[in-house]
């Protein structure tokens, strides 16, 4: 326990020495110690996140938190009873015989999903990851919570170092609105996919941007490492961002018709997934929304889920989802609701998205887009992009909370662009 809490305080120190020396955290005049202090709550966040999932979510291998952590324990063991086995997981070369069944996969819950498909399976990506940081933390969960802390606060401060909303006069409000809502706070600063989403998402757009609007073409091989990475993080938010990607990329031929890239863009991807879904009815786009949302649907029925707010399975076509879509979209942006078997995060999660959409709207109407018409547009249709995915796949609010995270930060990114040319200030609001 000693051994736990020094490391604790080494890690955290040195994470907030790195914080105050590297320059990523430099701009904006903000004064560093602010992105230091964001860090040490999510570090507090991240100790709230275990105590919720320790004393509310008592069944361990089903709580989100831990079941990454524990599985990865069995790859871990591995590095010190056959580093060859460990190193063919770790990269997944070679591993998927029947000895890596009974040796490992067999002691693990979740390197096999319960639904699986043909999409890449991200949770051994979780798994991969943990693996590796056991090698430094010496077993402590806190350890991982802390590294994960910061992979998300790296991430965010690349998104906000890309679309640069914060002007002078509201730093430190802009940096409440995007780093500590609930909802964001909460659900990045444990070890969750959110953090390392975040921090692939973040240098994504990051290396984007350096390449197309300063035409810094070193970023490169960094660009296809983040995308790499991020698909196999969190798969359908990369999908989510390759329309407004390509419009954006659009931008080394023109700077101005920006409605139209975008728009244009949005055309092509579309007539790509319908191309791909003729070549290989495998990777049907309807096909995989369609089993995505029934597989969390009979799931969520097994687990008796009380937030499972729709529990109308579609038919694997397009005529399906196209009925469903306009539904699925209001319930990805209105859900949680309350009910009678609502709990109190479930209430607080539903008071927080009514405060998040009122002051939206409130920003939509005072709106100076200014010279950030270009971001707008990126930001506006990557969120609706992505909500409905969400909305089309995850009918149960619990979950939907948590993936909408992504949307969130980047609506606080867009309120603050929204409001460019006013000072915002805390009595405005």
């Amino acid at each position: 326990m000693a051994l736990q809490y020094a490391l604790i305080a080494i890690y955290s120190i040195g994470f907030l020495f790195i914080i105050k020396k590297w320059s990523l955290f430099r701009f904006n005049n903000i004064n560093r110690k602010w992105f230091q202090i964001i860090f040490i709550l999510k570090i507090i966040a991240g100790f709230g996140l275990y105590w919720i999932y320790t004393k509310h979510y008592t069944i361990r291998s089903e709580a989100d938190i831990f079941k990454y952590f524990d599985d990865s324990k069995v790859m871990y063991e591995a590095f010190f009873q056959s580093k060859k086995h460990f190193f063919q997981m770790l990269f997944g070369v070679n591993c998927e015989g029947q000895e890596f069944r009974d040796l490992y996969y067999d002691n693990m819950t979740n390197w096999y999903k319960t639904y699986d498909s043909i999409v890449f399976n991200n949770n051994r990506t979780m798994i991969r990851v943990n693996a590796i940081l056991h090698l430094i933390s010496f077993g402590s969960y806190h350890i991982h919570s802390i590294f994960m802390c910061f992979f998300s606060l790296t991430g965010i401060t690349l998104l906000l170092k890309t679309f640069n909303p914060i002007k002078q006069g509201r730093q430190i409000l802009s940096l409440l609105l995007v780093f500590l809502l609930p909802s964001i706070l909460l659900w990045t600063s444990g070890n969750l996919k959110e953090a390392l989403l975040f921090l692939f998402l973040g240098s994504t757009l990051f290396c984007l941007q350096q390449m197309i609007s300063k035409k810094k073409w070193i970023y490169i091989p960094l660009l296809l490492v983040s995308i790499y990475f991020l698909f196999i993080t969190k798969y359908y938010v990369l999908i989510a961002l390759i329309p407004v990607m390509l419009g954006y990329s659009f931008k080394l031929f023109s700077d101005r018709l920006i409605a139209i890239r975008y728009l244009s863009a949005i055309g092509i991807c579309v007539i790509a997934a319908f191309v791909i879904s003729s070549v290989k009815p495998d990777y049907h786009f309807a096909n995989l929304i369609a089993g995505k949302r029934n597989d969390m649907i009979r799931y969520a029925e097994k687990m008796q889920a009380k937030s499972l707010y729709d529990d109308i399975q579609i038919e694997r076509n397009w005529s399906s989802i196209m009925s469903c879509a306009p539904k699925s979209m209001i319930n990805a942006i209105i859900q949680p609701l309350p009910h009678s078997k609502s709990n109190v995060f479930q209430l607080i999660a539903f008071i927080e998205n009514l405060l998040i959409l009122s002051f939206l709207i409130y920003c939509i109407i005072r709106s100076r887009a200014g010279p950030h018409r270009e971001y707008i547009w990126f930001i506006v249709l990557f969120v609706t992009v992505l909500y409905l995915i969400l909305g089309l796949t995850t009918p149960v609010a619990g979950a939907l909370v948590r993936y909408k995270v992504p949307g969130l930060v980047m609506l606080m990114i867009l309120c603050l662009l929204l409001n460019n040319n006013k000072k915002l200030s805390l009595k405005e609001m």
